[in-house]
C-alpha cells in the first residue's frame, strides 16, 4: 500500500517516469527475486549522529522511507546527521523523502546512486553513470513546499521510455546513439545509445558526487561496476540539518517565505512565469486530481496485464 501511495502521488505530481508505470516493473523485479517482499532494513552500524543502513533487498521505498525517519530523528536529537544506505533496490521519486522530511521541520538533503548505466562521461563515449538524482527539501512556513529533485543526466531515463511508449521523438540535446551521433529516438537510446549530463560539466561533476556520497561512501556498487546484482539498485545518502541549531526553525521559516515572496516579485519575462522550486509540482498534482492521472495505452496495457496475472481486480 505504501509503495503504491508513493507511485500515484509521484504521477500526481507529474513525475510519470516515476509513477504508475513502475507497477509493471516492480511486479517483475519481485517475481525475479530482487525484491524481497517480506525482508526489512536494519541498521548495521551508528554512532549518535550517522547511522549506515542495510536495505536486505525490501522493497526501495520502504528503506529509503526508514532511512529518512532515522536521519530525522538524530537531527531532532544531535541537530545534523548522516544516514546512508546499502543493499537497497530502487527508491523511486526521492523527492518524497526529503519533502517529508522538511514537514518534520529540518532541512533535508538526498544523494541517490543508480545501478543501471545509462549516462556518458562529459567528453566521453558510451554508457557509465545511472541518472544518479539529488533532492533538497526545506521546511517554510505559508509558502508552498520548496522542493528541487532532479537527475543530474539531462532527464531522467524513464522519460525516455515514456516517449518510446507514446511513440514520441525527444529533443536532440537529450541523447545519443550507439554511434556517438545526437538522436531524436527513443529507440536508439534504448539500442545501445546513452543519455548526456545536464549542464555539460557542471552536471558531470553533480554525478560524481551523487555516486560518491550515495554508492562509495555506503559500500553499494557503483554504477560502471560489472557484476552488480540486482542490476537496478540504489545507493542513497540523506543528510538533516535541524535549523534549532542555527537560526531556529520558525526564523528560518519567516526568511525562507521572504526569499520566495522576493523571487516571485520580479518581473517576469514576456510570457513567462517565475516559479519557486517546487511549484510546478504542486500546481500538476492539484491539476490532476481534478481531472486525472493520463496513463499511455501500452502502459496500461501492462498494468492490466499484471493485474490479472495476479488476479487482481481493476475495476
Amino acid at each position: 500500500e505504501f509503495i503504491a501511495e508513493l507511485l500515484v502521488e509521484a504521477s500526481l505530481m507529474g513525475h510519470d517516469s516515476h509513477g504508475v508505470r513502475y507497477y509493471v516493473t516492480y511486479s517483475d523485479r519481485i517475481k525475479e527475486g530482487h525484491i524481497k517482499v517480506g525482508a526489512e532494513p536494519e541498521i548495521s552500524q551508528e554512532t549518535e549522529n550517522t547511522a549506515l543502513v542495510d536495505g536486505n533487498w525490501a522493497p526501495g521505498q520502504v528503506t529509503a522511507q526508514y532511512l529518512m525517519e532515522v536521519a530525522v530523528e538524530k537531527a531532532r536529537q544531535g541537530m545534523v546527521s548522516a544516514v546512508g544506505a546499502f543493499k537497497c533496490n530502487h527508491i523511486g521519486r526521492i523527492g518524497y523523502y526529503t519533502d517529508w522530511a522538511a514537514k518534520q521541520g529540518v532541512i533535508a538533503l538526498m544523494f541517490v546512486n543508480v545501478g543501471t548505466p545509462s549516462v556518458a562521461v562529459h567528453g566521453g563515449l558510451g554508457m557509465f553513470f545511472g541518472t544518479n538524482p539529488l533532492s533538497v527539501a526545506v521546511p517554510t512556513g505559508e509558502a508552498k513546499p520548496f522542493l528541487t529533485d532532479y537527475a543530474t543526466s539531462m532527464v531522467a531515463s524513464g522519460k525516455v521510455s515514456i516517449a518510446r511508449e507514446k511513440h514520441e521523438k525527444i529533443p536532440l540535446h537529450w541523447a545519443k546513439d550507439k554511434d556517438g551521433n545526437p538522436t531524436d529516438d527513443p529507440l536508439a537510446v534504448r539500442d545501445g545509445g546513452w543519455l548526456l549530463p545536464f549542464g555539460s560539466y557542471k552536471g558531470y561533476c553533480l554525478q560524481f558526487v551523487s555516486e560518491l556520497l550515495g554508492a562509495v561512501l555506503t559500500g553499494s556498487r557503483t554504477g560502471p561496476d560489472p557484476d552488480r546484482i540486482p542490476p537496478s539498485t540504489n545507493g542513497v545518502l540523506a543528510i538533516a540539518i535541524n535549523p534549532e541549531a542555527f537560526v531556529g526553525l520558525e526564523q528560518f521559516r519567516q526568511g525562507a517565505d521572504k526569499l520566495f515572496a522576493q523571487a516571485k516579485a520580479v518581473e517576469p519575462e514576456p510570457g513567462s512565469r517565475v516559479l519557486i522550486p517546487g511549484e510546478p509540482e504542486w500546481e500538476t498534482k492539484e491539476k490532476r486530481m481534478r481531472e486525472g492521472i493520463p496513463i499511455p495505452e501500452e502502459t496500461w496495457e501492462d498494468i492490466v496485464k499484471i493485474s490479472k496475472e495476479l488476479g487482481l481486480d481493476l475495476d
